[in-house]
Parts: C-alpha cells; structure tokens; sequence
C-alpha cells in the first residue's frame, strides 16, 4: 500500500491477491476518498460498486502464478476522482468483455467515463473517472426568450482575453445560462473541473467579459489527453444576448494567436449544424471541412433561443485549420483518396501517397467510452496482423453501452492503413474525417460506425458549399457501407 498526497491531489495504491476481506477493504478506501474528495455518499457508493465488481472481475480470470494480484490505484484532484483497476491475467475474451457486470454498471451512470486500455506485457487496465461535485445551486437561471438583445455600445465594451482561474464561476454561470443543464460536457459546470483543465493544459480559453466582470462569452482549444498535438477548437458559447457582434468572430481571433506557439501544428474543430455561426468562425480564419460526424452529439443538447430540431442525434461537421504545413506520405484508401487529395490540396498540404504494406506484429490500441454523450473512441497505434479481430473484440466490449456512434482513428503514416480502412467497411464502419496531425506520428483518418438510435442528417445547415460537399459525401458513404457495398 502507498500513499502519497500532494496539494489537491492524492496518489494512493493497494495490491489485492483476493485473501479474505480485501476486496471490502479496497472498496471501503475507495468510497472514503471518494467523499474526502466531494462526491455525494450515494454516488460514492455506486462508484465503490463498479469499483470492487472491476476488481472481482480480474481475480476470477485465469493466472500464470498461484496468487492473483490486482492493482487499484486512485487519483484526485481538480474536481475528478479517477481508479485504475490493473492486472497480469489473461485478456478478456470478446464474451466476457460483452457480458461483463462492471460494463452495464457504467452504462447505467455509475461512473462518467469507462477507459479500457490494453498495455500488453503491462497487463490488462481499467480506468473509471467520476466528477466528485454535481452542479452547484448559485449559477443563475436559465435566460428567458424575452431578454433583450445587448445594444453596439453594450457589445462594443466587452473585453476578449485569455481566460484566467479567476473567471472559472463566471464561465459555469454562463454555460448554465445559455444550456440549462443539457451542454453537453458536464465539466464545465463545475469551476474546480475548469480551473483543473486550465491549470494543467488540458483547455486554453478565451472569454468575453463585461465591465462588470460577467462571462458572456467562451471559446478554447481541448485536447482529450495531456501531449495530443491537434487541439479541438470548442467549447464556443455566446451568450444569446450578445449574438450578431461577431462575438464569436473575435474570441476566435484570440484564441487562434495563442495557437501559434510554434508548437501546434493546426487546430479542428466539431462545428454544430443548427446554425451556420461555429462554421463560419472557423472558415473565417482559414479552415475547412473535413468530415462530418454523424449521430456524435445527444438529441436533449439544446441552445437558448435557437431553433432546435429533436428527430434524433445531432450531426457535426468536422473542420481543420491548419498552422504549420509539413508534407507527409500518407496511406490514401483507394475509396477516399481522391477526395483527400482535393481537401490536402485546398488546405495547401502536400500529401503523397505511401506504398502499401501488410501490417505485422500485434495490433494497439487506446479505448475510452463517455457514456455521457453515448460516444466511444478508439486509437489504432499500430495495424498488426490481428487488426480487425481485435477491433471487433472492441465493439463487442461496447455492447453494454447503447452507444450513439463508435469513432475509431487510424494513423496514415502506416502503410496497413489503407487496406486495414477498407476492411472496417465490414464491421460498419464508414467515412468520418480526415485528421491533419492528429496523432504524434501525423495524420489519422477517423471512420465512424453509426449507432441503431435515430440520428439527424436532414437538418444539417451548411454555412457553405465546401460544407454541403462533405456532409453529402459522407452521407452518401454512411448509406453504401449499410447497404454492403463495396467502393
């Protein structure tokens, strides 16, 4: 056992060989920091299930040695509580990951995120990740349909800045105020989650400020994990009051000069599609759209006064701006080459295409599940030979969950890639974007498999033409590979 506590932060470890009266113990510790850190005693409890239900799961898998040992590690701070349950037995088979109780037990909102990760020689690892403080009571109301607009003089006085700790309450008030509670990252409800991105690199924002110092206005640049090299421009909220000033157009100004670090090589961006203004935004300081995500965003998302159609999941067009321009040989599938060819060549990219190869060795991948937005992604590190049996023991895994949508990337820079693209049509998988430097090794194609539940492709605004070529393109391709036919 270790402990260690630093600031607000705790590092704490147990090792479990399954003798009498661990499994309680490793729980009971669970729930207490647990609710040391914030979380509600009756969410503490749900959390210390799945946690033990993790960590019976790996002691009745079979073993090399005579005693099992599991490792829990815990970790808090900044508003999130996460538990790492590892262990040295022999993977999951795609029936038992199917079957597993701890999947349904976070398909049921026992925790907010499920990260499921093989680490080969490293064992077997599971992540669990809950935020331990539920939107508070002192964030306002929700802006009436009535408020009048803000005048030019009103709009004019607001000060666009880099976002401070400081502005961390002004920032949930706001996001409450234009969403209620349907945004769709429950985060940035809560000012400790914010100032814990802030502070560790996790999100670089931009605020609009009135002189009073309310929040009126929000845009960032995310990465989902510390070292991704793209970061996701997002998160953009104005508040209704101040639309129509270009708001928008001058936070991105903003948020873009901090991007040119020399170490961002560009930066995309999940445009919504019931209006045109993310869009524009974008396209405004140079980017284009490379894809369209379909079905990635819950139907109850809604917008204070905005227009919101509820015919099923929401539909994002991805777009990508670039920075640095560095040419790459990428491996083009034959179904999508030209089409990346004609995106590289408007976004000034120079791609060639890389000799095919076979891919060899075994396959890697990173897997996290956000049961919040009913979304799971997936990273190919590598393409080996097990390439697909090993994706399909993934989606078998995901049962549990009812996803919306599977989003899996796979890196170009290796020569499998192509071949192992084309093969995926048969799981499902279809077009969804191309990634410019996505991954450390370069550019990523992200294919999507499109959940059963209804999803929204008919009303999909465009703010342009180069929009309407992409959004038919993918659709067009999401609606061959159902019916199973070959490019």
């Amino acid at each position: 056992m270790a402990d260690e506590h630093t600031g607000n932060s705790f590092q704490f470890e147990l090792r479990i060989d399954g003798s009498a009266g661990t499994l309680a113990a490793a729980g009971a510790a669970v729930r207490a920091m647990a609710m040391a850190a914030g979380l509600h005693p009756d969410r503490s409890t749900r959390f210390r299930v799945v946690i033990e239900e993790l960590v019976r799961e790996a002691l009745d898998r079979e073993w090399e040695g005579d005693v099992p040992e599991v490792a829990v590690r815990v970790h808090t701070g900044g508003g999130s509580l996460a538990v790492e349950v590892s262990d040295q037995a022999l993977p999951l088979t795609a029936a038992e990951s199917r079957s597993a109780p701890s999947r349904r037990l976070a398909a049921l909102g026992f925790v907010d995120e499920l990260h499921i990760a093989s680490h080969g020689r490293e064992g077997n690892v599971a992540t669990c990740v809950v935020g331990v403080a539920a939107p508070g009571d002192n964030l306002g109301e929700v802006l009436d349909e009535s408020a009048p607009d803000a005048s030019d003089d009103e709009a004019e006085a607001l000060v666009v800045r880099p976002m401070s700790i400081d502005d961390a309450a002004g920032l949930a008030r706001c996001i409450y105020r234009c969403y209620g509670y349907t945004y769709k990252d429950p985060a940035l409800y809560e000012p400790r989650h914010i100032a814990h991105a802030l502070r560790r690199g996790l999100m670089r924002s931009v605020v609009a400020v009135r002189p009073d110092g309310e929040v009126v206005g929000h845009s960032a640049l995310v990465v989902q994990r510390a070292g991704d090299p793209v970061p996701e421009a997002g998160r953009l909220v104005v508040d209704p009051r101040f639309r129509g000033h270009h708001l928008a157009d001058r936070m991105a100004a903003v948020r873009m000069d901090a991007a040119r670090d020399g170490t961002t090589p560009g930066i995309w961006a999940q445009a919504v599609t019931n209006h045109p203004g993310s869009q524009k935004e974008v396209a405004h300081l140079g980017g284009l759209e490379v894809g369209l995500l379909i079905g990635a965003s819950p139907a109850t998302v809604t917008m204070a006064a905005l227009d919101n159609e509820n015919v099923g999941r929401r539909t994002l067009i991805a777009m990508y701006t670039p920075i640095e321009r560095p040419p790459r040989a990428i491996s083009m599938p034959p179904a999508h080459a030209e089409l990346l060819k004609t995106l590289a060549r408007e976004l000034e990219l120079e791609r060639t295409q890389l000799e095919a190869a076979a891919g060899s060795g075994t396959t890697r991948v990173r897997a996290i599940v956000v049961p919040d937005t009913g979304v799971a992604f997936v990273r190919v590190e590598r393409i080996g030979t097990d390439a697909m049996t090993r994706i399909a023991r993934e989606l078998d895994g995901f049962d549990a969950f009812d996803l919306g949508a599977v989003h899996l990337d796979i890196p170009l820079i290796d020569p499998a890639a192509a071949a192992f693209a084309t093969d995926l049509e048969r799981l499902g998988f279809c077009f969804a974007a191309w990634l410019p430097e996505f991954a450390p090794s370069g550019d990523v194609l992200r294919v999507q498999r499109v959940g059963s539940h209804p999803v929204d492709v008919d009303h999909v605004i465009c703010a342009r033409s180069e929009g309407e070529r992409i959004r038919d393109y993918v659709v067009k391709d999401w609606h061959r590979v159902r019916r199973g036919v070959s490019a």
